[in-house]
């Protein structure tokens, strides 16, 4: 006799095999891990199977579990298509949109994207994640995703179709007081001999220093390695280490960073990448649309078209409200002269020392 099992088990254990934990399972579900616990046991007992290892650090799935697992996966996608289907039916354009974007997209403005988007599509719930990109295009193939930003680059898996967005030159950082932070350019073959600030393997940045690293004869020494773009910032101003980013994020680091133009030139092709001849969720289908109608843009497009302040004007309006909230003896002519200590009333407290100007009677 076949077993019924609920829907919600199903869900949770999904859910905990595809991140390798209950707890970040319990995050994306939005009911309680001991809930999660609980479906995924009654799921073990119905079947009479084991579906998950579980060890103090890990979970992983048993043979019995990859094997539910992608099925499990596959009707779950099916289940929500059709969902969604039957509402686009209804004029009622609602669902789930998944997606995935590497840490640093600047110069593409990803936040006004998705802003538009929902404003036309107020139904559609948007889940955006941050991975390595070759996890990514993978969760792509595999339906877990249905767009990710991801840098293009040679060997991207088959099945997947592309849309370039922009393209921009990658610069080396250093710290002021490394030896290149005076050069007005440094070959990559210089390299050879540092110590290297990188992302963690598979993500774009990172495939791309390796290859043109390869290229010149070496293999970087790595020293430190992060998930984080902010703590690949902070160890080098450090001066543990060099790294490679775009020069437009280069441009906006902070001044403890110095930025030295590579030979020969490294360049980052960054494209909204989907799979190809599959089918897609109409909320899937409604975001390609509405990015590849030129719906999306970079934040120079924005300042030019007077959507954003270019820098100069955000420096004026800081300075504008920087001056707005200074205390009154700092603006014009100051209450106490400054250097000067306040007067002293015999017998009474300190007060201002008063001038001539700006006091009245």
């Amino acid at each position: 006799m076949m077993k019924v099992v609920d829907l919600q088990q199903l869900r949770s254990f999904a859910a905990v095999a595809r991140h390798k934990s209950f707890t970040r399972a319990s995050a994306e579900l939005h009911i309680g891990q001991p809930a999660v616990s609980q479906h995924v046991r009654r799921l073990e007992m119905e079947l009479g199977v084991q579906l998950l290892s579980r060890t103090t650090r890990t979970v992983q799935t048993t043979e019995a579990g990859a094997v539910l697992l992608q099925r499990t996966e596959r009707a779950l996608r099916e289940l929500q298509a059709g969902l969604e289907e039957l509402l686009e039916l209804r004029g009622l354009l609602q669902g789930h949109l998944r997606i995935g974007a590497m840490q640093w997209l600047q110069p593409y403005d990803l936040p006004a994207t998705l802003a538009g988007f929902h404003r036309l599509h107020p139904g559609i719930d948007i889940r955006v994640v941050e991975e390595a990109a070759k996890s990514m295009m993978e969760d792509v193939l595999a339906g877990v995703l249905d767009v990710a930003f991801v840098p293009l680059e040679a060997g991207m898996p088959e099945g997947l179709s592309s849309q370039l967005l922009f393209e921009d030159e990658l610069v080396l950082i250093v710290s002021p007081s490394h030896r290149l932070a005076r050069a007005s350019q440094v070959h990559i073959s210089e390299l050879s001999d540092e110590s290297f600030v990188f992302l963690r393997e598979g993500s774009g940045l990172r495939r791309l220093l390796d290859s043109a690293a390869k290229a010149a004869g070496f293999q970087p020494h790595v020293s430190f390695e992060t998930n984080e773009l902010s703590r690949v910032l902070a160890l080098v101003a450090e001066g543990l280490g060099v790294s490679a980013v775009s020069l437009t994020f280069a441009e906006s680091a902070p001044g403890a960073l110095i930025p030295v133009p590579l030979r020969p030139t490294l360049r980052r092709r960054v494209a909204l990448v989907w799979r190809d001849r599959s089918h897609h969720s109409p909320a899937a289908n409604a975001f390609l649309a509405y990015v590849r109608n030129g719906n999306s843009r970079t934040r120079e497009d924005r300042q030019r078209s007077g959507e954003l302040r270019t820098s100069g004007q955000q420096a004026a309006a800081r300075s504008a409200l920087t001056q707005r909230e200074q205390p009154l003896t700092q603006r014009g002519q100051p209450l106490t002269q400054r250097g000067q200590p306040p007067t002293q009333r015999p017998g009474g407290p300190p007060t201002a020392q008063s001038t001539d100007e700006g006091l009245g009677d």
